[in-house]
């Protein structure tokens, strides 16, 4: 009997000396035979980046959190200091590049840390709150310890799906799988049976949908409908409502008032703590696309 390429693949996601990139096409070779879409659209988005929509959806483990610089033309990277109730959002990195771009970094850094820009129009912003003399330019620092966390992570989701397969039977003669085996792969398993790596799927794309719904600038019964369809409760909506009525209309979108930027900051804390049942990750980037599109500042 020609050796199973599901235990191939356990022994290639177990060993970290082995290429990322023969994995992940071994992965996309199994997932495809299979007819198992959905792990073989993620392993797609490993290969090549997280593209276009894929970008709205990323994996929990691809959004980190780095520190905040500023270019000192003298000192180098400096300390970039924002108000504490921002702080956690723009400090959030998005790791969309491909594992082998990735690993290219990694290569080339060696130790030390990674520098992520911000948008340019982000970076503008930024730079137009300094009131010193000269205009520092922002970006992240993050540690290349949590870029290779994003390797781990591949390789472990990997591990833990072609255990399962071996789990249900699912072995294949070589590089064949018989008409049984697809079957039971297609009814029992499912990407969503790795989220302990992957993060709730299905709660990044429920956010990314209801955004997209209509929010009328200056008129908060559209915003309020849009909060508590996200699972906002009445009584942190009708907060907001006495805070925006008390703060003046703010600039731009990173420039909330007092009173909104507190409930802004109380509603990340819900986030973090379990009680508002959304990733601080997503949280963040919800609720200012939501409020910039109230006060018209997006």
């Amino acid at each position: 009997m020609n050796k199973s390429v599901v235990i191939e693949l356990q022994e290639l996601a177990s060993d970290g000396n082995n290429d990322i990139g023969d994995l992940l096409r071994k992965t996309l070779m199994v997932a495809t035979k299979l007819k198992l879409t959905d792990f073989r659209q993620w392993v797609l988005s490993e290969l090549n980046g997280y593209k276009g929509e894929g970008r709205k959806n990323l994996p929990d483990y691809r959004i980190i959190r780095g520190e905040l610089k500023a270019h000192n033309p003298i000192r180098g990277l400096i300390p970039f200091q924002v108000p504490h109730q921002m702080h956690d959002i723009l400090a959030e990195v998005k790791i969309t590049e491909s594992l082998h771009s990735l690993s290219q970094l990694l290569s080339i850094e060696g130790g030390g840390c990674i520098v992520y820009n911000f948008p340019p129009e982000t970076e503008a912003t930024l730079m137009s709150g300094q009131h010193s003399y000269a205009q520092l330019r922002p970006t992240r620092s993050v540690g290349v310890n949590q870029v290779m966390a994003i390797l781990g992570a591949v390789r472990t989701t990997i591990l833990e799906w072609s255990l399962a397969l071996e789990a249900d039977g699912i072995l294949g003669e070589g590089l064949l799988f018989s008409e049984s085996e697809r079957q039971a792969a297609m009814h029992n398993i499912n990407i969503q049976n790795f989220q302990g790596v992957l993060g709730n799927i299905d709660r990044g794309s429920s956010v990314n949908q209801t955004n997209s719904q209509q929010i009328t600038a200056a008129d908060f019964s559209t915003l309020a409908r849009h909060l508590t369809k996200n699972g906002v409760s009445q009584e942190d909506v009708q907060e907001l409502e006495h805070a925006v009525r008390d703060d003046p209309k703010p600039r731009s979108a990173t420039e909330f008032g007092p009173n909104v930027s507190t409930w802004f900051g109380k509603m990340m804390g819900k986030a973090a703590g379990g009680g508002w049942q959304i990733s601080v990750a997503a949280a963040g980037g919800f609720l200012a696309n939501a409020l910039g599109k109230f006060y018209g500042v997006v």
